[in-house]
């Protein structure tokens, strides 16, 4: 085992289930301890351990994923006042949240690499921590995905806008046009038997339903700035076509290709599964196998983790065995 440490904050509610996922991943293929924490806040003197000069040295090292810009200070948390790591790098996920840069990130030493998840917000965490900040964009487990027959024509998941909002107005109206619909999938108790439903539908799904933040906003998404999420990637790993509206992010442009989303032009359900319809007629399997081809080249989050690995020095027998088997997988499936 590595002397390495996965530091992850789980913010609570089933919507960060792929971050918790992307922590397990982590810390097996790197080889190291995963400790994970629960978000209770962090307090005035623990924050303030921040101000402090970091003490450098020992023998681990240390990486944090951050689900938001404030649970970089859980490594507050996990480094006692007297204990050092040699390197601590630190991946923040919803780093479009500039506006919630926390204290311990401004340019102080604390961390020797930050890693966001845009292009887009390169620039303004690189104005805060300097020039430690790296882009690494959202991803997903390719190698766990196993192709299943495409049943479903449309697949909902997670929040949608108003006119989606109704599985079973959906459902009847998709009925109408010879298309089969699935609600979300069901809840329960534990992120990882939440997302086991999660996976299933999106490996039966010719087409996912989401829709960018600019077309639907909500209390919890951001009110200006565009952003991938889990959605996409995942739908993709899975080789279903994502349909709806695309975000206009710097990572969307880079990692999203021609096939893998299908534009509904707005959020009016009728015009949206009358587009949906003309899409499925034309559907092909080869059209889900492409898609999970790219997603291997392009999503998986081994190919971030290699930079990890390399930032920190890690020697990662693990990741290096399961990266040539992503590249195995995919030069032989693209050759039949």
């Amino acid at each position: 085992m590595n002397n390495v440490d996965i530091l992850f904050t789980h913010p609570g509610g089933r919507g960060w289930a792929p971050v918790a996922r992307l922590a397990r991943l982590a810390s097996r293929v790197l080889e190291g301890r995963l400790l994970e924490y629960k978000d209770t806040g962090y307090s005035a003197a623990l924050v303030g351990r921040g101000l402090l000069p970091r003490l450098r040295g020992g023998a681990r090292r240390a990486v944090v994923i951050a689900p938001s810009p404030a649970h970089l200070n859980v490594i507050l948390e996990a480094m006692p006042l007297r204990s050092r790591y040699e390197a601590v790098s630190a991946w923040v996920i919803d780093s479009f949240w500039w506006e919630r840069i926390p204290r311990i990130a401004k340019k102080r030493g604390r961390f020797d690499y930050v890693y966001v998840t845009d292009d887009g917000d390169q620039g303004h965490w690189s104005g805060v921590a300097g020039d430690i900040v790296k882009v690494l964009p959202w991803g997903t487990d390719t190698l766990s995905v196993r192709p299943r027959p495409k049943t479903v024509d449309l697949q909902r998941l997670g929040r949608q806008p108003e006119d989606w909002e109704d599985d079973l107005a959906t459902k009847s109206e998709s009925l109408v046009r010879g298309l089969v619909f699935e609600g979300r999938p069901p809840f329960e108790a534990t992120d990882l038997e939440s997302q086991i439903h999660v996976d299933l539908a999106l490996a039966r799904a010719k087409f996912v339903l989401a829709f960018s933040n600019r077309v639907h906003d909500t209390g919890y998404t951001h009110p200006e700035r565009e952003y991938l999420t889990a959605r996409w990637v995942d739908s993709l790993a899975h080789g279903a076509v994502v349909a709806g509206v695309a975000p206009r992010s710097a990572a969307a442009k880079s990692l999203l290709w021609d096939a893998a989303t299908l534009d509904l032009g707005g959020t009016n359900r009728t015009e949206g599964l009358a587009r949906l319809a003309e899409a499925v007629a034309v559907w092909t399997p080869s059209i889900a196998e492409r898609n999970r081809i790219e997603a291997q080249k392009r999503l998986d989050w081994r190919h971030r983790l290699k930079v990890i690995s390399h930032d920190l020095g890690l020697e990662a027998p693990t990741l290096e065995r399961e990266l040539a088997e992503l590249d195995d997988e995919s030069e032989s499936a693209s050759l039949q």
